[in-house]
């Protein structure tokens, strides 16, 4: 029962979050219909503790992400390579 109280005020975070988004991202597009401006930056104003703590959480989340990511592509290219060794050559060698 605690969770789907907690629950339902994520999902309301959630909703409000996405709804300013769409309307900061509708007015970078009028302004590039009627200006030809293409805005650089998007901005949201009024945001409350739990929209900036909820972008907060996704930008650190995709961060590490990218970093463990980069890390591990690392990690394949320092690794040591498997030596192959083909039947046919085998077989002929022998």
């Amino acid at each position: 029962m605690a969770e789907l109280q907690r629950s339902a005020p994520t999902s309301q975070v959630y909703e409000r979050l996405i709804d300013r988004l769409n309307v900061a991202l509708d007015s970078a597009n009028t302004a590039v219909q009627l200006r030809d401006e293409r805005p650089v930056e998007l901005e949201l104003r009024g945001l409350s503790r739990a929209e900036l703590e909820l972008i907060n959480l996704y930008l650190n989340r995709t961060g590490r992400e990218a970093i463990e990511r980069s890390q591990g592509s690392r990690n394949m290219q320092d690794a040591p390579k498997a030596k192959v060794i083909w039947l046919k050559d085998r077989v002929q060698g022998a």
